[in-house]
């Protein structure tokens, strides 16, 4: 019977990498469709359209464009006081803790099993201008962007965090330490985004598209290096899931035999 469950779980599992990937291959395609505008020019048929209909409601479909990202009121990250756009923070305990198993001839025993919990973590964007040298720059609001960063630490040390108080829930376990983490993107990175140019915010930029399906993509890789990971994935997705399916479907058969 346990392996029957084993199987059905392996199998679900299977067919949600399996559709996922499409989530993967979207994201290739758009990238290659979309050509990089220049700033100047999306500058300038903004003006030229709001002159005649207003401002407030106008929409032009989704961009690429390509430049460095700036901001006169950086954030700073959590834990390297780096100045950002963006920064994603977290701490994470890992410690051991005595659990008690039934083995194969049903007697209870005891193992130490090491555990990791996340403490503490921190995401932040601020919205920032992309400037590619054309003559203007655009406000990019980074609120719901798909987000590759830059990780700037990964750091296990003993000590934890200020402030943090381990619960008295976890005083039977024992603390080996803690894995400190963080991904940027710095002030003046160069940057990829693709979204939707839109003046509903009350002023011109690039937004998540308010078409569901649309990419939102704000990246410090190049346009080559963002297809290549996602087709990657895509991939992986497939083979990992054709291969969960496979090994469910056996466990299946045993469990029944």
């Amino acid at each position: 019977m346990v392996l029957i469950i084993i199987g059905i779980i392996l199998i679900g599992i299977g067919v949600f990498l399996y559709f996922n990937r499409q989530n993967a291959l979207n994201k290739s395609l758009d990238v290659r469709y979309y050509e990089t505008s220049k700033v100047k020019d999306l500058i300038d048929i903004y003006k030229s359209t709001t002159a005649e209909i207003g401002t407030g409601m106008y929409s032009a479909g989704v961009v690429e464009i390509k430049g460095v990202g700036h901001t006169d009121n950086p954030l700073v990250s959590e834990h390297t006081q780096t100045e950002c756009l963006y920064f994603e923070s977290a701490v994470e305990r890992k410690y051991e803790v005595q659990e008690q198993y039934s083995d194969s001839d049903g007697n209870y025993r005891t193992r130490t099993v090491t555990k990791t919990d996340t403490i503490s973590s921190n995401r932040r964007s601020t919205p920032f201008y992309i400037n590619d040298n054309s003559g203007e720059k655009i406000l990019v609001n980074p609120d719901g962007a798909d987000i590759d960063a830059e990780e700037v630490l990964n750091n296990f040390q003993a000590d934890a965090p200020l402030n943090y108080i381990v619960s008295s829930l976890l005083s039977s376990s024992r603390t080996l330490g803690y894995t400190y983490r963080e991904s940027v993107i710095p002030l003046n990175a160069h940057l990829y985004v693709l979204g939707e140019i839109s003046d509903r915010a009350g002023k011109v930029g690039i937004v998540k598209p308010k078409e569901a399906g649309k990419q939102f993509i704000v990246s410090i890789k190049s346009e080559d290096q963002i297809v290549a990971d996602a087709e990657s994935s895509a991939a992986w997705q497939l083979y990992g899931g054709i291969g969960l399916g496979v090994v469910g479907i056996i466990l299946i058969i045993i469990g029944i035999i």
